[in-house]
């Protein structure tokens, strides 16, 4: 198997070859950059936060999570775009791919006005309703609500984002996106702390300065694809409705959505238990995640370029390269996932030890034990999502979107759920065991994942329309520069 195959994976074809570790990388390392550049903002945002109080940056982790997983449905459906913008630009067909574009921005819209008007009395009712300390719910509830317009503005953005993301072109993604960033950073300091004749806002002040960067983040990626090369792809051109595209992105875009809501959602259930368990083991667990998301988040940026090449070999009907580009890309990802883990085992006090706050209003060398145990439990589930997002990624270039929300549905619902809740409302058990039971489930599901790629189902799939024949890709490389 593919997967194994030691003297294959080290052969001169597998570096330069198509869908090699060269192109792989030439793809990924812009979007690894700009999650790696993503995981800073939130390490510092929570940095902040944890200097201010440690209730403020346990309150983060419920309230942040809400507030993604009511939006993260029109999130991911928007992104979608980019796998048909994949599939024609790999199929030379750069017509539909600026409709696919056009479909998206219509989709957006939409999107747009449900974050605006349907979901913050959903998640105030949530929050209300948690059952957590009146403490801590005041807090979750303004960092909510802080945080919802910056959901309509990613969702706009998303289409733009995926014309160049579809066409492997990530370095003018990453740029943006580490602008963004790096004011989100300026800002956070100014509006946490109330610097520059401010008043200190604390979390809500978190919330505002994510806001801003995200609408700062819209209107630069609007401005380049308007300002594009019109002779090459006329962006400016008159907004054309194709009816059939917006279906399209509905029918496969839909169940990426719905996974990435259940999946979201899953997680925002099992920190609500966690924070049933006390301040101390939230705060703990809100500290871990937040150091992880360093180690972590880059996947997600290798996931996305392993959607983009599978896509992109999809539209040229060259299916085999589109398998082998899979098994590479998860090699480089299994790589990154081990040295994160030599990370942790070798300095788990000192990383938890950086989110000491200035003020103690929870016993932080209780929080400090916690945040270890946790930080082992994450090595473990790194492991399994280093293959889960990777082959997940695959299925997602190739249109295998409904088996992605079946399977993740499974896990999520069917083991991770019920097992926490058990654990924590039942048993009782310590935070230490519900971990623990995380890292397994995360573990079972990369192992669904990989089986079901290596069916083969995704290969009968037709995302696009495409004629019959196997264009040389020296050719399609000379006319998609």
């Amino acid at each position: 198997m593919e997967l194994f195959g030691i003297r294959s994976s080290f052969s001169r074809r597998s570096f330069v070859g198509h869908g090699g570790y060269l192109e792989i990388c030439k793809i990924a390392y812009p979007l690894v950059i700009m999650s790696a550049t993503n995981s800073i903002m939130q390490f510092v945002d929570r940095k902040f936060l944890a200097e201010n109080s440690t209730l403020d940056v346990a309150a983060s982790m419920p309230g942040g999570i809400l507030y993604f997983t009511l939006f993260a449905f029109f999130l991911a459906t928007c992104n979608y775009t980019s796998a048909l913008v994949a599939q024609y630009h790999g199929a030379n067909d750069r017509s539909n791919l600026l409709r696919a574009v056009w479909a998206g921005q219509t989709l957006a819209v939409f999107a747009g006005l449900v974050i605006t008007f349907v979901i913050p009395p959903i998640g105030i009712f949530f929050i209300e309703r948690s059952g957590h300390p009146t403490e801590l719910l005041s807090r979750e509830i303004e960092y909510f609500t802080s945080l919802l317009p910056s959901g309509v503005f990613i969702c706009m953005a998303a289409p733009y984002f995926a014309f160049f993301s579809g066409q492997g072109r990530t370095i003018p993604v990453a740029v943006i996106n580490i602008g963004a960033c790096l004011l989100n950073i300026f800002l956070d300091y100014i509006f946490i702390f109330g610097k520059l004749g401010l008043p200190a806002y604390g979390i809500f002040g978190a919330g505002i300065a994510t806001s801003i960067c995200c609408m700062a983040l819209m209107i630069a990626v609007m401005v380049y694809f308007y300002s594009q090369n019109q002779r090459k792809i006329p962006t400016r051109k008159r907004w054309e409705f194709r009816p059939e595209l917006l279906m399209k992105l509905v029918r496969f875009g839909a169940p990426a959505g719905f996974q990435t809501f259940i999946d979201v959602g899953a997680w925002t259930m099992v920190t609500f238990m966690i924070g049933n368990l006390g301040p101390a083991a939230l705060a703990a667990s809100v500290i871990a995640l937040s150091i992880n998301n360093i180690f972590f988040v880059p996947l997600m940026g290798l996931s996305d370029s392993t959607a983009i090449v599978v896509g992109q070999y999809i539209g040229r009907n060259r299916h085999g390269i589109a398998q082998n580009a899979t098994y590479r890309a998860w090699r480089l990802s299994a790589v990154y996932a081990f040295l994160g883990a030599l990370i942790y085992a070798g300095l788990p006090d000192q990383l938890a030890q950086f989110f000491s706050p200035a003020e103690q209003s929870v016993d932080f060398d209780e929080v400090r034990h916690i945040c270890v145990g946790v930080l082992a439990a994450a090595a473990l589930f790194n492991a399994g999502d280093s293959v889960k997002f990777v082959f997940m990624g695959a299925m997602r270039g190739a249109g295998d979107t409904i088996a992605i929300f079946l399977l993740n549905s499974l896990t999520a619902w069917g083991l991770l759920v019920p097992g926490v809740v058990l654990l924590t409302q039942v048993f009782k058990s310590s935070i230490y065991m519900v971990w623990g039971f995380v890292a397994c489930v995360c573990l079972v599901d990369a192992m669904i994942f990989l089986w079901r790629f290596n069916t083969g189902k995704w290969r009968r799939i037709k995302l696009i329309e495409k004629k019959d024949n196997r264009i040389p890709l020296e050719e399609l490389a000379r006319e998609n520069p």
